[in-house]
């Protein structure tokens, strides 16, 4: 079942626990565009692009997960990105830090600073509501937000770990760390199992992924779809 869900985790989120957030007329859905630029078309499969075309606006663009998909008149497939689907343990056991204390729970208020400091990481991905979609913890230094950590996906019996980021000035503190394991805590006391997404490249952040019990599920792609013109 799990294997399942996240083959299309998009369609899979849109369809059960995120259905409050789907955009669209059944065969293609979305997300608002404020919120993440993911959509996803029925049962995951990116054959026939057309449904998607009334959910675009020129200028911007969404990312399909999975196969390539193929080019229309009207519809652009840009550079694929290729990432490492990563589910983490069963029942991960991690006891709490003293220096958990300096953790807070971010809200609305704290929206363009998570924008802000995502952006240093992997622009365009985190947008103003981003933070609807789950929990999102943060660490501020001196009133500056430094690092932080949340909720995207939400599937049935699994959460999303994402935008798990820290200010280059303020790396190797353990703040990373930290953060997700008071994220799978969560997970664990709410029957949830946790899982990433992270881009083949970035190998530091796998290594300690690997570190916290992740292990590969799934390769998935993801394609960038655009109008023409």
């Amino acid at each position: 079942m799990i294997g399942e869900l996240l083959l299309h985790p998009v369609w899979s989120a849109l369809n059960t626990v995120h259905e409050r957030f789907a955009v669209g007329p059944g065969p293609a859905l979305r997300y608002p565009a404020e919120v993440v630029p993911f959509a996803a078309l029925a049962g995951g499969c990116n054959a026939n692009l057309a449904p998607l075309q009334e959910l675009l606006v020129h200028g911007e663009h969404v990312y399909l997960f999975g196969a390539q998909p193929v080019a229309t008149e009207r519809l652009i497939v840009g550079q694929p990105v290729h990432t490492l689907q990563m589910v983490g343990p069963v029942k991960p056991t991690f006891g709490p830090r003293p220096e958990e204390n300096s953790v807070r729970t971010m809200t609305s208020d704290d929206a363009d600073a998570m924008v802000s400091l995502t952006t240093l990481a992997f622009p365009g991905y985190f947008r103003k509501r981003t933070h609807e979609l789950g929990t999102y913890y943060g660490v501020r230094v001196e009133g500056e937000l430094v690092a932080m950590a949340g909720e995207r996906l939400a599937l049935p019996g699994l959460r999303e770990v994402s935008a798990v980021c820290t200010h280059p000035a303020h790396t190797g503190k353990g703040y990373a760390r930290m953060l997700m394991t008071r994220l799978m805590n969560n997970h664990t006391g709410n029957d949830c199992r946790s899982f990433l997404h992270v881009a083949e490249s970035n190998k530091q952040a796998i290594a300690l992924y690997h570190r916290l019990g992740f292990r590969t599920m799934n390769s998935i792609t993801l394609w960038p779809i655009a109008l023409a013109g």
